[in-house]
């Protein structure tokens, strides 16, 4: 008999909701299986930044959901799957001063927003210095990377701070990001665009290397997906304090749950919904569906008998083909998806 994917969809829905609103964010279970064993290897790789960052004698301080994690957790959320921190200016340079020295840099002119390729250049790296330690300076943060392929690598993120004039306001802060998202758009090359945002920083009077006003850098992509909700004072962040996080200490803001609350402000509430492991999920999607697109292109390039409309129409076709199949089995897959997420709240409720 064939099931009613669409009544069964809906009836586990509301089974989810009725237990969702039974969680306490404050007191939840680590994760378990797979997503635990890569939240640790992450950490692990972490620890090894953290010391390095340490020895250089330079600061840095968790941000998003690590942040939430370290206060309400001592450790990761449990749906989480990556670790990012925040490190000033100053530092940030230094930083990527050394790694420049030290480790492999993946080139920021081989990547472009238009042809959505960060994954696939990752694979590249990967697959030539397995087991080393790969970074990536994009508009958006600074990436590190390790590990021998997309499936299995690990990685922790730095986002630049950067500190502002006094009289800096948030109508001057509106206006200027507005300029700034508007001028990124026009750039396709993460190369192009990264010295972009150097030149900003080098001829704006709005930065003051010893301002008082901190706030996120326009290469932190925090500038372009949060709302504004003012600066952070130094006394904020500095001086840092101590805090556990899993089997170890990291270095934390002075004020860290203010500094939460100016990110995300019911951080210790639950959130609307969970993404389970998100930015594993995307970055295997985004490698996933690269192939067969690629291959058209290629058969496509190598036949100059195709015209160029024709290469549009085949392409539209396998787009529709692929996303009319999802949307004939849209309730079968979002059923499935909602008993693993069913299964995973049950497993991290205390």
């Amino acid at each position: 008999m064939k099931k009613d994917y669409k009544k069964l969809y809906k009836k586990k829905l509301t089974q989810y909701i009725e237990f969702y609103k039974t969680l306490d964010a404050k007191n939840l279970k680590p994760a378990s299986g797979m997503l635990r064993d890569y939240q640790l290897k992450t950490f692990e790789f972490a620890k090894t930044i953290l010391k390095l960052i340490n020895d250089l004698n330079l600061s840095y301080f968790p941000i998003g959901g690590t942040l939430i994690g370290a206060i309400r957790h001592n450790g990761f959320v449990p749906w989480d799957d990556d670790f990012d921190i925040g490190m000033m200016r100053c530092d940030y340079d230094k930083l990527l001063e050394f790694l420049r020295k030290n480790y492999v840099e993946i080139p920021s002119f081989k990547i472009s927003f238009s042809k959505k390729n960060r994954t696939y250049v990752w694979m590249e790296f990967l697959k030539k210095y397995p087991n080393r330690i790969i970074f990536s300076k994009t508009p958006h943060h600074t990436q590190l990377i390790y590990g021998v392929d997309i499936n299995n690598c690990v990685n922790i993120d730095i986002f630049p701070h950067d500190t502002y004039i006094e009289s800096y306001s948030k109508e001057d802060y509106e206006k200027y990001i507005s300029y700034i998202k508007q001028k990124k758009h026009e750039i396709d090359n993460w190369e192009k665009v990264l010295e972009f945002f150097d030149n900003e920083r080098k001829t704006n009077p709005y930065f003051d290397l010893n301002g008082e006003k901190i706030y996120y850098g326009l290469d932190n992509i925090d500038n372009y997906i949060l709302k504004f909700k003012g600066f952070f004072n130094k006394d904020m962040i500095f001086p840092l304090k101590k805090i556990r996080f899993e089997d170890s200490e990291i270095t934390i803001q002075n004020n860290a749950f203010e500094f939460a609350q100016r990110q995300y402000k019911n951080f210790m509430e639950m959130p609307g919904d969970i993404l389970i492991s998100p930015h594993i999920e995307a970055r295997n999607m985004q490698f996933e569906n690269r192939p067969l697109l690629l291959g058209i292109l290629i058969f496509l390039l190598k036949n100059k008998k195709y015209k160029n409309y024709i290469l549009r129409e085949i392409l539209i076709e396998e787009l529709d083909r692929r996303f009319l199949k999802k949307e004939k089995n849209k309730y079968k897959t979002q059923y499935e998806k909602l008993c693993i997420k069913l299964e995973f709240l049950k497993s991290i409720k205390a």
